[in-house]
């Protein structure tokens, strides 16, 4: 019976408020356990933006997650009045042999997008920032954009709380454990929080409450830059696009005090998720370096400022949706792995029918925990392509 059953969400960022408003959505009595604030600087959601976009190569489900997140990225904003999404379109600068941009068009094309194959001259018309001669596929796909991740985080709180869910912040917890048919879940203090099920929606800090072995995440050190003093005809939305570059450079129209942000997905050193964080010029360079050969109008910008973030990373970039199998009282909503933003608000939909033994709406085979288990060399390909993507 989903009336009144408890259940505790640990962690608020963008997965575990949005599991917490779907719970309580349902009828759920939900609390959301966050380590800090709503839109801390030290996990893996705030910021300025997030991209949102269908290119994932030939992973379809992925590009139908992103059509079913869309539409209720928009039904949350009408409901707050808040700008949670800006369309810029999907700039993709690939090879044709690199597995991921001509697949991702023709699922793209399959999937009804009005998505189109640029050549380099094509690209340099519409888009003349671009450099892209080293480039042997080009495509345009002009439905995507950017999330304003902050400004989704609090749209969130803010459902939350109006649902009739709580929300307990600068709150840390130390375990989680089964309890009969429930769990209890153990604050750092002592306190004993008893509920039908607990959500792990920890990130970088899910080792912290459950053991490792059961979820191979490695949390990663990343950093996306800033950059300002750019002309705003230039490269403001509407006129330049957010971009995948590579199968690893990303970037954004200009955005908050006017900065244009860029950044490697590349994946950083393994970082202790409770030290702090500090910038890599030697990251700063090689992206610059990068810069001036593709869009060298932007190279040599003032560096205004960096984000610092962790990934929660897991060998084969998909997400890990599924009960515990050694607790079931717990579900687990781990290994977003640089690109699962995007999904938040969808994600927390089918985390919430977990716990409430329900059907989730989409299939969750590929994100099962057993497939840590298999020998299936497919699923270790680096498919997803673009951070903070």
């Amino acid at each position: 019976m989903v009336e009144g059953r408890t259940v505790i969400v640990v962690g608020g960022g963008v997965m575990g408020l949005a599991a917490g408003c779907a719970l309580a959505g349902r009828g759920a009595r939900v609390t959301v356990i966050e380590r800090w604030r709503v839109a801390h600087e030290r996990g893996s959601s705030h910021g300025l933006t997030r991209a949102i976009r269908h290119e994932y190569g030939p992973l379809g489900i992925y590009t139908d997650m992103v059509a079913r997140s869309l539409p209720l990225w928009a039904d949350l904003a009408r409901e707050t009045g808040r700008r949670l999404y800006t369309e810029t379109g999907i700039l993709t600068l690939g090879q044709e042999d690199d597995g991921h941009t001509l697949p991702g068009l023709e699922t793209m094309r399959a999937a009804g997008l009005p998505v189109e194959r640029l050549t380099g001259a094509e690209c340099a018309r519409r888009f003349d920032q671009f450099q892209p001669e080293e480039f042997g596929a080009i495509t345009w796909n002009p439905v995507g954009g950017m999330m304003h991740a902050s400004e989704c985080l609090m749209a969130l709180a803010e459902r939350l709380r109006t649902r009739g869910g709580a929300l307990r912040e600068e709150t840390r917890v130390a375990r989680v454990e089964g309890s009969g048919d429930g769990v209890v879940v153990t604050l750092a203090g002592g306190e004993r929080l008893e509920a039908d099920r607990a959500i792990m929606t920890a990130g970088p800090w899910v080792a912290e409450v459950l053991p490792e072995p059961r979820i191979p995440v490695r949390v990663t050190h990343q950093q996306v830059m800033y950059l300002g003093g750019l002309p705003t005809e230039r490269f403001a939305a509407g006129a330049f696009p957010t971009f995948l570059a590579g199968m690893e450079y990303y970037g954004f129209p200009l955005q908050g005090a006017g900065w244009l942000k860029v950044a490697s997905h590349r994946f950083g050193v393994t970082h202790d998720p409770n030290t702090a964080q500090v910038v890599d010029p030697e990251e700063v360079e090689r992206v610059r370096a990068w810069l001036r050969r593709v869009i060298p109008e932007v190279a040599d910008a003032p560096l205004v400022g960096t984000d610092l973030c962790m990934y929660d990373l897991v060998a084969d970039e998909d997400f890990v949706l599924d009960v515990d199998p050694e607790n079931t009282g717990v579900v687990i909503g781990s290994g977003f792995s640089g690109h699962g933003f995007k999904f938040g608000i969808l994600i927390g939909e089918l985390l919430a029918a977990l716990a409430l033994d329900e059907k989730p709406a989409v299939p969750l085979e590929r994100f099962r925990l057993a497939r840590f288990g298999e020998t299936n060399p497919e699923r270790a390909i680096g498919h997803v392509a673009g951070g903070h993507a």
